[in-house]
């Protein structure tokens, strides 16, 4: 990445974090974005259950779900580890876990927390403490499952067996090294596994049990199944205790030739294009493969080259359908609602009120049409491979993000955003507030006030008809006498509802 040009260092930072802040892309500039991953990468990471308890106790309050949106939104706001924190987001929208089915929020803060400490360590072992979580085994059924018992017609529960291969690791389908789906002599796609494999998991997976949502589930072979089960080709002999069959199980997974390439193509979805060219996603899913030790799953070296990919740093990145020839440009995506949040909080650097703690003031999941770890469902708040109507499904593309974005949830995030443009001067303890000095300083002088907006809630990004917009709405308000209190907030109030604010480059 060349430090020397200020747009891929803010291009960077809005795909490797949740917004720059004042500072924050001359600091990369000034460090180099080898040092910047190696600093994030080994920085103190902030957990968000001890700290969405200290929330609760301030208040005189359980561990509820406001105290944990509260930790997040602190966490996405104000944490130094930005960059775990940013992939973490993802991995929640991958490993999915919600509030909708099950586990209390202080298990649900503890689940978040699992992803944090492995993020950036091996797949293999994240995906092993996903599968223990506590709140994982309530959402997806898997405590509590027990082996088979004829007398009483009851067999191990297929829930957690099914989705951990068809969300979790392996896909549905077959792929090519370049996440195309392999097809067979019908031209069908070719599935990844059999409801025989889902049945011999679920068996494989019998015996685990909740002592306590603050750490993994134990084994308990009375009830684990003991006899031989097969599973994606792989014998699993009898006599092996849970621990065995889900230490083996776990490396089946792993060690899967789809699984590289299916986590591959949804992580770079979710943190930098949606619609990747092929070579992109090969050469990830290659280092996902062998990070150039001999290591496979190394999830550093796989965030690493999913944020430093050449098509990204070269500006290109274009949907290239081998089925059908179209090789159409696409660069980037719709930010997710809570994402054009938080780049917009830390744009204005947001505090909260409240000395104590933070408070859900964004009244998350009312307004943005998700929240985290609040999913409908274990498939997220949508598919990866989501297209609406019209010419991004005509052109075979995918914008994920559209999925959520009702003009009822878009009414929401816009009204949100005023209050929180609105919030500048707020004393109320359970708001937050923002310093809006800058902006009231420049405002009466149309170009330095225009450049204050691109460095704070662009980073340098905003185009010249953006610009332009933005000056020709000043002027119009002068001539009509509006006061500098008006102009500031419609005119950050249209910046926030441009289509250049809430998309990602």
């Amino acid at each position: 990445m060349n430090m020397d040009d200020p747009v891929q260092a803010a291009q960077f930072l809005y795909r490797a974090t949740f917004g720059p802040k004042s500072g924050d892309i001359a600091a990369l500039r000034s460090m180099g974005v080898d040092a910047w991953l190696d600093e994030q990468f080994q920085h103190e990471h902030q957990l968000h259950r001890p700290l969405a308890a200290s929330f609760a106790t301030a208040s005189g309050d359980s561990l509820n779900e406001n105290a944990r949106l509260s930790a997040w939104w602190d966490s996405s706001i104000n944490a130094g580890d930005q960059l775990r924190q940013r992939v973490v987001f993802a991995l929640s929208q991958i490993f999915v876990v919600s509030r909708f089915g099950g586990p209390a929020s202080e298990a649900l803060a503890e689940y978040y927390d699992v992803l944090i400490k492995h993020a950036f360590g091996n797949f293999r072992d994240m995906l092993e403490a996903v599968t223990l979580s506590p709140a994982m085994g309530k959402y997806l059924t898997l405590e509590g499952s027990r082996k088979a018992d004829p007398v009483k017609n009851t067999f191990p529960d297929e829930n957690y067996a099914r989705e951990v291969m068809q969300l979790f690791s392996l896909g549905l389908w077959k792929l090519k090294s370049n996440g195309m789906p392999k097809k067979d002599a019908l031209d069908n796609n070719i599935p990844t596994y059999t409801q025989n494999d889902v049945e011999e998991l679920a068996r494989v997976l019998t015996g685990w049990r909740i002592d306590t949502y603050l750490k993994p589930m134990y084994a308990d072979d009375r009830y684990h199944d003991v006899g031989e089960k097969r599973v994606l080709g792989q014998v699993f002999p009898a006599g092996q205790s849970a621990e065995q069959d889900l230490k083996q199980a776990i490396e089946v997974l792993f060690n899967h030739r789809n699984t590289p390439v299916y986590i591959s193509t949804l992580l770079i979805k979710r943190l930098t294009i949606s619609n990747p060219r092929r070579s992109y996603i090969k050469r990830v899913a290659q280092v996902f493969k062998d990070n150039g030790k001999g290591e496979r799953g190394d999830m550093k070296a796989v965030v690493r080259s999913i944020l430093l990919d050449p098509d990204l740093l070269a500006g290109k990145a274009m949907a290239d359908y081998q089925n059908t020839g179209s090789n159409k440009r696409n660069f980037g995506k719709v930010k997710e609602p809570v994402i054009a949040m938080a780049n917009l909080c830390r744009a204005f650097n947001v505090q909260s009120n409240d000395p104590d703690r933070w408070w859900d003031f964004a009244s998350t999941q009312n307004n943005y049409g998700q929240g985290p770890l609040r999913a409908p469902s274990v498939f997220n708040f949508y598919e990866s491979d989501y297209a609406p109507k019209g010419e991004i499904n005509e052109k075979s593309l995918t914008a994920p993000e559209f999925n959520i974005l009702s003009m009822d949830v878009m009414r929401r995030i816009s009204n949100r955003m005023w209050t929180c443009i609105l919030s500048h001067d707020s004393t109320s303890q359970k708001k937050w507030s923002w310093d809006r000095s800058d902006f009231e300083r420049t405002v009466s002088q149309p170009e330095e006030y225009v450049a204050l907006i691109n460095e704070r809630l662009f980073g340098g990004l905003m185009s010249v008809s953006l610009s332009q917009f933005l000056a020709t709405m000043l002027s119009d308000m002068t001539l009509d006498k509006r006061s500098d209190d008006r102009k500031i907030n419609d005119t950050l109030f249209a910046v926030q509802c441009s289509p250049e604010f809430r998309c990602q480059e």
